[in-house]
C-alpha cells in the first residue's frame, strides 16, 4: 500500500512546495534574512508553539495505542523544552528577555493557525490531527535538513542554530514518527474519508506558507 503521507503530499499540488520555498526560507538559507523580520517571526512562533503543544497534549488522550500516546507526550515535552528554549536563546542574543516573550500576543495569522490546531484536535481523531500537523512537523524537518547542507564548517551564519535545530536527528525522529504513524493508521481509514484528510493537510500547508509570509511582512493586527 502506498504511503498515506506521500499521497497527501502529492495531492496538495503546489501547496507543499510553496511553504518549502518561501522567500523567508531562502533568506534563512543564505543568512540574508532581515534581523527584524526574524525576530518578529521568532516571537510569534514562540506563541504558536504554546498552542501547538496544547493541541498535542489534548490529542495524546486520543492516541490509539500506548506507543503513540508515549510519543505524543514526548513531543509535547520536547516542544515546551528543546524547541521553545531555542527561541529563548535566540531572543536573548537579540536583547529580548523571557518576560518580553511571555507578553507577546498572537497576531492574526498566529491566532488563526493556533485555533486551527486546537479545533482539529477537538473535532478529529488522531489520524485527522496528524494530517493537519504534518505540514508543520515534517515541513520544518525537511527545510532544516535542506538548509543544513549549505552550511560550511566554521562559517559565520546568523541563523545557524535555528537551521541545526530543525536538521537535528531528534527533530527528524519526530518527523519520521508523524509520517510512519499516519501510514500505520491508514489501514483503518476508508477511501471516502481521504478528501476530508486532504483538506486538513492542505490547510496545514497553507498556514505554513502564511506563517512565513507573516514573518516576511511583519504582519500584525491592523487595529
Amino acid at each position: 500500500m502506498s504511503s498515506l503521507f506521500e499521497t497527501l503530499k502529492a495531492g496538495s499540488g503546489a501547496l507543499w512546495q510553496s511553504a518549502q520555498s518561501h522567500p523567508f526560507v531562502d533568506g534563512l538559507a543564505d543568512g540574508s534574512l532581515d534581523r527584524g523580520k526574524f525576530i518578529h517571526y521568532l516571537k510569534q512562533d514562540y506563541v504558536y508553539l504554546i498552542g501547538y503543544a496544547r493541541a498535542w497534549a489534548i490529542a495524546a488522550a486520543k492516541a490509539p495505542d500506548l506507543p503513540m500516546l508515549t510519543a505524543a507526550a514526548a513531543l509535547v515535552h520536547d516542544t515546551l523544552g528543546m524547541e521553545m528554549e531555542l527561541h529563548r536563546s535566540y531572543s536573548a542574543s537579540f536583547g529580548i528577555g523571557r518576560e518580553e516573550l511571555d507578553r507577546e500576543q498572537a497576531g492574526p495569522i498566529c491566532r488563526a493557525y493556533v485555533d486551527f490546531c486546537i479545533a482539529t484536535t477537538a473535532t478529529e481523531d488522531f489520524a485527522g490531527l496528524l494530517c493537519a500537523m504534518v505540514p508543520c512537523g515534517v515541513g520544518y524537518s525537511e527545510i532544516g535538513t535542506k538548509l543544513a547542507t549549505g552550511l560550511r564548517t566554521g562559517q559565520e551564519h546568523p541563523y545557524r542554530q535555528w537551521i541545526e535545530t530543525y536538521a537535528s536527528a531528534e527533530f527528524r525522529q519526530y518527523a519520521t514518527w508523524m509520517t510512519s504513524s499516519l501510514d500505520e493508521l491508514s489501514d483503518s481509514i476508508g477511501p471516502g474519508r481521504i478528501p476530508r484528510l486532504q483538506s486538513a493537510f492542505d490547510l496545514g500547508c497553507r498556514y505554513e506558507w502564511m506563517f512565513w509570509e507573516m514573518g516576511w511582512t511583519r504582519g500584525e493586527w491592523p487595529l
